[in-house]
């Protein structure tokens, strides 16, 4: 895969579905289009492996099935999938250049946002390989997302939390009410049992703008005993998948077992080894990793663990340190090169939540890597604290060179 590098800002020139619009338009792409077969998957936490999951449950009924997703690990490619293949080099620079040259044309290259642009890629894409579906994976909140304009039918909206404050709100409602802006009149919203505290805020604002809500319990699902995702957590997500795909098309139970036992969601609760045991998970907020975090106990079982752990520069990190480190005997505290907070205030958040733990700082996640191993003489050992962190350790743990990561 090559290293590709988005030319343009993460949010451009502020709001932007005006601009996206005249861009799909110049591009003869009709964005709408994809509201009637598609799903938009909304949420703080959960939402990529919601829509992998209801993805592969679609690829059982039918096909090409492509998804977009957002961060990725490794390669910019990863946010492309159809029927879980990830676009080539190749395909990738085509829709790549199409969208530049469109945006140019109608003068908006000044302006528009690198999500924008990955999202019009996608749009581009998919028509081009003529989808039967897609699942589309909003970036950030649903009422500035371009997925908005995708008029989809069905959203489903995963976990609230508080992230992104600034832009979304200040409590679980109003951000609530923000992702949800994503479905239009007349859409079906499924929503996750984990968001019940919020259900008369949810209620109220479907109700206003005249959308159908429905609360998905984590018995719902069928075949959810095929799932192949680590975590109690996923069997919430997998219900909410599972309610999406199946009111779009036909699932039998044999289909939906095939599409669970199919997912591979790399960094996802991801054994990295299994002697020392060691896992991997990208969750970046404090209901996500304090999960996860429970998820990790169950494997672990009553051994002493260690914690290999960081955060995000634009994250709370106190409150996620604070949720994630409590449980652990040694505690590895280390930077990612993108994003990431100094490990001596990541040290000082640790210490705060766990004041028995050992606390190790390290100069960099490499080095944090090579201390966990050493000492863990058998004991398993977790990766947590954000994407960028997990992306790295896996790297290195691959013999792939951290610096060839492209974020933005």
């Amino acid at each position: 895969m090559s290293i590709w590098r988005v030319p343009y800002p993460k949010f451009g020139a502020g709001p932007g579905l005006e601009r996206v619009q005249t861009i799909a338009e110049a591009l003869g792409l009709d964005i709408a289009r994809f509201g009637v077969s598609d799903a938009v998957i909304v949420g703080s936490n959960g939402k990529g492996s919601t829509a992998a999951m209801a993805a592969a449950l679609l690829q059982q009924a039918s096909a090409p099935v492509g998804l977009f997703t957002s961060p990725h690990l490794f390669d910019l490619n990863e946010r492309f999938r159809i029927d879980g293949e990830d676009i080539s080099d190749a395909e990738l620079d085509h829709h790549w250049r199409r969208v530049a040259d469109a945006a140019a044309r109608v003068g908006e290259a000044e302006n528009l946002g690198g999500f924008e642009f990955l999202f019009l890629i996608a749009a581009d894409w998919f028509t081009a390989r003529r989808c039967a579906h897609v699942v589309w994976e909003a970036g950030i909140g649903g009422r500035l997302d371009p997925v908005r304009l995708i008029q989809a039918r069905r959203l489903a909206l995963t976990s609230l939390d508080l992230e992104h404050t600034y832009l979304l709100g200040e409590t679980l409602e109003e951000i609530a009410r923000d992702k949800l802006d994503a479905a239009p009149m007349g859409a079906r919203v499924f929503v996750s049992e984990s968001c019940a505290a919020q259900r008369e805020a949810i209620e109220a604002h479907c109700a206003e703008r005249g959308v159908n809500v429905t609360f998905v319990a984590e018995h719902d699902a069928r075949g959810v005993e095929a799932l192949s995702l680590r975590g109690a957590f996923q069997a919430r997500n997998a219900a909410l998948a599972w309610r999406a795909a199946a009111d779009i098309v036909g699932l039998s139970d044999d289909k939906a077992r095939a599409g669970f036992a199919a997912i591979r969601w790399p960094g996802r609760m991801e054994i990295l080894s299994a002697d020392p045991l060691v896992v991997i998970d990208v969750g970046h907020t404090p209901a996500g990793v304090r999960a996860v975090r429970e998820a990790f106990t169950e494997m672990a079982g009553d051994a002493e663990a260690l914690l290999v752990c960081g955060a995000s520069s634009d994250k709370d990190a106190g409150a996620l340190i604070g949720a994630l480190a409590p449980g652990f005997s040694t505690i590895i505290c280390a930077a990612a090169r993108h994003k990431g907070e100094a490990p001596a205030r990541i040290a000082a958040y640790a210490r705060a939540a766990n004041a028995e733990a050992e606390i190790v700082v390290s100069d960099s996640v490499s080095d944090a890597r090579a201390t966990a191993l050493a000492r863990a003489r058998g004991r398993p050992i977790f990766v947590a604290g954000g994407l960028f962190l997990a992306a790295e350790f896996r790297a290195v743990h691959l013999g792939r060179d951290p610096a060839s990561l492209a974020f933005f």
